[in-house]
């Protein structure tokens, strides 16, 4: 029974690299513990640098969308339309979530005042800039490292879309629940360290349910029903595109194609991952083929 098996890399596998993601996560959620301890931060400050955390999230989904390969026109067209819906619609949503939560903490101060001024006086802050400042140097890494493990562009524009939106989501439970916490404890500093725990939990269960899913996605093997479609499929090295069928010398040649390249766009663009990985391990299989044929 033939079975292909692409293995997972040290970078994947290694529980060093995860546990050195979950200290950062929980050191960067450390931060509002020194606000409330050395610097008198109140509920509002603490909320407020969650909130900047979910549009910083945003915008480097907007980099992560644009800053990638253009190895075909087609990968122009999901950016220039997505892009910018993204932006309205998910900058749309950050400003309902923020005048919520920092109402709910502020009272009406954040309504009053409008949320664009409640943001500049919160940044007045020494402190607050400093905290901001490491959120944004945290999506510089990840950014980084994501890019050394998949490629620059490597992840798939509807997932970019998706994924802030779940984790507002779960920010939001958290930072409603935390407010009862702080308001049923009393105690505003005990209250607030409750707060923060809530937070870091939401935050180290996200990034392990993140890197459980990438981990899947990675360390994969192709099995009969997957290699049986992929023969099926690719039968011969010939790509179908607009219902113009093209047969090329070896696949070899058909992965260098543009043809080849506009389909990979595609995928990549819909965020279909496993299933590039599923394509490539089999043209993998049978360029090494062609080599040893050629070798012989």
């Amino acid at each position: 029974m033939e079975r292909i098996v692409k293995p997972a890399t040290a970078e994947t596998s290694s529980p060093n690299r995860v546990s050195r993601d979950l200290l950062l996560i929980i050191s960067l959620n450390l931060m509002p513990i020194g606000g409330v301890l050395l610097w008198d931060w109140q509920a509002f400050d603490i909320i407020f640098l969650y909130w900047m955390e979910n549009l910083i999230i945003g915008a480097f989904s907007v980099l992560r969308m644009v800053a990638r390969p253009y190895r075909h026109p087609i990968d122009w067209v999901f950016p220039m339309f997505i892009a910018p819906f993204f932006v309205l619609h998910y900058g749309g949503f950050c400003w309902g979530h923020g005048m919520f939560v920092m109402s709910m903490f502020s009272g009406d101060d954040a309504i009053s005042t409008g949320l664009l001024d409640s943001v500049v006086q919160a940044l007045e802050s020494g402190s607050m800039i400093l905290a901001v400042a490491c959120l944004v140097a945290l999506q510089v890494v990840d950014w980084a490292r994501d890019s050394l493990r998949h490629g620059l562009g490597g992840d798939g524009i509807k997932d970019l879309m998706v994924a802030p939106y779940r984790r507002i989501v779960v920010l939001h439970l958290t930072i409603i629940l935390g407010g009862f916490v702080v308001m049923a404890l009393g105690e505003p500093a005990v209250g607030l360290l409750a707060l923060i725990a809530l937070k870091t939990a939401s935050d180290v269960w996200h990034a392990r349910h993140t890197d459980e899913a990438a981990s899947e996605q990675e360390a994969f093997e192709l099995n009969d029903e997957q290699l049986e479609k992929m023969r099926e499929e690719f039968a011969e090295p010939k790509v179908t595109v607009n219902g113009k069928e093209r047969l090329f010398r070896s696949f070899a040649e058909m992965q260098r194609s543009s043809e080849f390249r506009m389909m990979e766009s595609v995928l990549r663009m819909m965020g279909a991952r496993n299933e590039m990985k599923v394509i490539h391990t089999y043209l993998q299989m049978k360029i090494a083929e062609e080599n040893a044929v050629v070798t012989d």
